[in-house]
């Protein structure tokens, strides 16, 4: 029994050192990891070096921040599709910016601590997005404050966003 598992972990050890190339891809085309899924027609991006989009993206929630339409109605395209915690809206840039402000009606304050950022660019050219991770913490105008973690996805084009994609974490209660 002893030769046996001898000889099945030596079998193991061999077939574990093999450098075979996979035909899974996860990232470049050049990536020869085995992941658990692949990607049908993946889009290889890279980091956006150009401060436009991060500085839209930043000036969009920097308005949600300040409960300021007037400051969000330049950055934002002709029509914007918006998905947040539970909610969607999909339409023209003038009944977005009537529920962003009948939204913003219901704050006191906002304050945001920005965590980090990214802007990426496809290889194609075709798509660029802003992506934020931040704190956010809010007051009511009835007073109740809230404490949340974000993570929101901005896709610009033409300089203005045209879709925002919000990820919420609310803290664990204790």
């Amino acid at each position: 029994m002893k030769k046996l598992s001898f000889l099945f972990l030596l079998a193991l050890s061999f077939a574990a050192c093999q450098n075979k190339e996979t035909t899974a891809t996860a990232g470049s085309s050049a990536d020869t990891t085995k992941y658990p899924y692949t990607i049908k027609d993946p889009e290889e991006w890279e980091m956006n070096t150009d401060p436009k989009n991060l500085l839209v993206a930043m000036n969009t929630v920097k308005a949600f921040e300040n409960l300021d339409t007037a400051a969000l109605k330049p950055l934002i395209g002709d029509s914007i599709h918006l998905i947040v915690d539970g909610y969607e809206f999909k339409g023209l840039k003038a009944d977005f910016l009537k529920t962003a402000q009948m939204e913003m009606d219901k704050y006191k304050s906002i304050y945001i601590t920005l965590q980090d950022r990214e802007s990426v660019i496809s290889k194609s050219k075709k798509e660029e997005w802003v992506s934020f991770w931040y704190k956010q913490i809010s007051e009511m105008k009835d007073g109740k404050k809230d404490t949340v973690n974000f993570f929101n996805d901005l896709r610009i084009k033409d300089g203005k966003v045209i879709m925002w994609s919000e990820y919420v974490q609310h803290p664990m209660k204790k």
